[in-house]
């Protein structure tokens, strides 16, 4: 094992010194496999966007030859797109030929054809750089005795910059697109939260976010509002789904737990609509009219003193109250998305309050 890391510190090395800057030793190429090449490095294509140029598979042993690389190379090819191709077998580096049918011996890899300058613009290989800064920086806080059961990213991580892009773990600027550092940015903060001993009480993963952002309608405009915004995961779907649509919004959040809060402010600040978010108590502050509400109500303990639902009767359970909450902040014709566990449309007061939610609004479009 010592001796195959070292194998491909020397692969990074050279890598590196060809004028590779971004190079990454085993990344796993799709979500649904293990599969995974031993070093991917990226440059500039003729367009000037950086992406995957060049791929390395790397053995060991007696009577290795080169040529047993290459059927894994060609898969490298499809998948990625890769231009250049080499097998590294006991240290000694050989080069595809374009046909990858033969290998030929180098002494180390050719440098990019068009530098390596230009932006990122694969959101998954963004967020997977994110992500590895964000543990890098949790370990490092680690050390320093930090709490670790929850940790706020350093303001830098996702600072606005004059070129957009990212500082990775290994100190290196990589420049990224700007809507994909978005992409990256959100949804590395959402994938950090989520592996977090609180995860279910923080945030919601992207994909079922991006779900209740398409139930939002086919007419975003005006105000969108999250009571119990966690680190925002429902705005920036809607946000998406509203740039879709080509509708103006502005997007409002509220959230309890500072530190959520003070994450989702972060994220907002480089989003590309208007968003604000607030750190307090959403049933005792005020909040804005909203013409399209999505949420994850909160549950937990009764509330401590006794709501008043639109029904008039009074609810001590707290996921009734921030329902009825905001029902209240949704205006006419406008349309509230929740995430809800089955077990709430079976409760009377849940369900009286929404015949009579039925009754005094129109129905959204």
């Amino acid at each position: 094992m010592a001796k195959e890391r070292e194998g491909h510190a020397d692969i990074r090395a050279k890598l590196r010194a060809a004028g590779y800057r971004l190079v990454q030793l085993d990344p796993k190429i799709d979500s649904h496999s293990n599969r995974r090449v031993d070093a991917l490095a990226y440059a500039a294509n003729v367009d000037g966007d950086l992406v995957p140029w060049l791929a390395v598979e790397a053995k060991n042993g007696a009577n290795i030859k080169p040529e047993v690389a290459l059927s894994q190379l060609r898969r490298w090819r499809e998948l990625l797109g890769t231009v250049e191709h080499y097998a590294v077998i006991n240290g000694q580096w050989f080069r595809a030929d374009r046909s990858m049918r033969s290998m030929e011996p180098a002494d180390g890899p050719v440098g990019p054809a068009y530098g390596d300058s230009g932006f990122l613009t694969d959101p998954a290989l963004a967020t997977s750089l994110l992500m590895d800064r964000l543990w890098f920086e949790t370990e490092k806080a680690g050390g320093k005795g930090h709490r670790l059961d929850f940790f706020v990213p350093p303001a830098d991580l996702l600072a606005e910059t004059a070129i957009p892009g990212i500082k990775t773990a290994g100190g290196e600027f990589i420049p990224v697109r700007h809507d994909v550092l978005w992409q990256a940015r959100r949804r590395a903060l959402a994938s950090f939260v989520l592996r977090g001993p609180h995860a279910g009480e923080h945030t919601t993963a992207p994909v079922i976010a991006d779900a209740v952002g398409r139930l939002t309608g086919k007419k975003l405009v005006g105000t969108v509002l999250d009571p119990f915004c966690g680190t925002g995961n429902f705005l920036w779907a809607a946000m998406d789904r509203a740039r879709e649509l080509d509708g103006r919004v502005k997007f409002v959040g509220q959230e309890i737990n500072t530190q959520l809060a003070e994450l989702a402010e972060q994220i907002a600040r480089t989003a590309p609509a208007p968003a604000t978010i607030t750190t307090g108590d959403s049933f005792t502050t005020e909040l804005p009219e909203a013409d399209i509400i999505v949420t994850a109500p909160p549950f937990g303990p009764p509330v401590r003193r006794p709501w008043t639902l639109l029904i008039g009767v009074p609810a001590r359970e707290l996921e009734v109250a921030a329902i009825d909450l905001c029902l209240r902040k949704l205006r006419p014709g406008g349309r509230a998305v929740f995430l809800l566990p089955n077990n709430i449309t079976f409760k009377r007061r849940w369900r009286r309050t929404a015949d009579t939610l039925r009754t005094s609004t129109a129905s959204a479009p």
